[in-house]
């Protein structure tokens, strides 16, 4: 069985303080895989959001690495992206 995956990514600094990078794939059996990384507050947090091609909702998963503990966070976002908020105590999943 031969897997194609359509790559693509997106790099963008603002500041030496805040980084952002993306990146998204197509795997043709399963469904869109979208990762975001990004620097806040010297934080780094990750989002991944899988969406399958039978459904619409996207399963997303995050880790914010704080200075001292990483914390991980899952939900569910029906009609939107999956967006990590890492700057609270623990980590907020939203859409």
């Amino acid at each position: 069985m031969r897997v194609f995956v359509l790559f693509a990514a997106a790099f963008g600094v603002s500041s030496a303080a805040n980084a952002y990078a993306q990146v998204e794939m197509t795997i043709p059996e399963a469904g869109r895989v979208k990762t975001i990384a990004k620097v806040e507050n010297g934080i780094l947090g990750i989002s991944n959001s899988f969406t399958r091609f039978s459904g619409t909702a996207r399963e997303c998963v995050g880790a914010c690495f704080y200075a001292s503990a990483t914390k991980t966070r899952v939900w569910i976002c029906r009609d939107s992206d999956c967006n990590l908020d890492c700057s609270g105590r623990d980590p907020i999943g939203g859409c």
